[in-house]
């Protein structure tokens, strides 16, 4: 019997020895992405910034800060930056930050220069294009001030992006009552600079107007008619 017992008791001390285990490590890699909407900026008049910057935004969803070294560009004259990103440290887990990029060209025609991003151990460049045009400043002029109801007034634009758009802007102003803006796109400019819009209304008021080129930005002067 006794060797029977410590036959049993070098058998449960075996048992015992194979049931050891190692805890396991689990390790979340950083996940890191650069995304931007476009490259490539609207047509902007020499001198003047553009009026829709470009933002590219750098992504950390991981665990671990991902290192934002350097941000550069080639054309800092004409496609400057600002940043809110960290450069020089790093990008906390689960945050973000942007790289944004004016265009302001010097000179008409094709314009470019190069971002470029160094994070996460990486170097990502953008080439950013856009295109100077010749700066112009929209003029108005109007065929008639006053009228009766249904009057058709004529204003005439001059001086405006050839080919391009403009933006209409009118503020009526009924008796007694405090001014209404109304603004419609899409008026063509033909290709010599010069637009024609008439318009005519039943509503007694005045009507205080003036245009703003699509591709510029440039506001042209007011000018006021009125329905009585």
């Amino acid at each position: 019997m006794r060797f029977a017992s410590a036959f049993l008791v070098l058998v449960l001390a075996a048992g015992c020895s194979s049931s050891t285990t190692v805890p396991s490590v689990v390790t979340t890699p950083s996940t890191f992405t650069i995304t931007w909407p476009t490259l490539a900026f609207a047509q902007t008049a020499v001198g003047t910034t553009a009026a829709a910057p470009i933002a590219v935004t750098l992504s950390n969803y991981g665990t671990a800060a991902v290192p934002v070294t350097s941000v550069s560009t080639s054309n800092a004259a004409e496609f400057p930056f600002k940043s809110t990103c960290p450069i020089g440290g790093s990008l906390a887990p689960n945050s973000i930050c942007q790289v944004t990029t004016s265009f302001i060209p010097s000179a008409t025609g094709a314009r470019a220069g190069t971002l470029t991003i160094n994070a996460n151990s990486a170097t990502q460049t953008f080439d950013l294009t856009g295109t100077g045009v010749a700066a112009v400043t929209p003029r108005l002029s109007i065929d008639m001030t006053t009228g009766p109801p249904s009057t058709i007034f004529t204003l005439t634009v001059s001086g405006a992006t050839p080919s391009g758009t403009l933006t209409l802007n009118t503020i009526f102003t009924a008796p007694g009552t405090p001014g209404v803006l109304t603004t419609t796109t899409g008026w063509a400019i033909d290709a010599a600079g010069n637009s024609t819009i008439a318009s005519n209304s039943d509503s007694v008021g005045t009507y205080e107007s003036w245009v703003i080129d699509v591709v510029t930005g440039a506001s042209s002067n007011h000018v006021t008619h009125t329905v009585k």
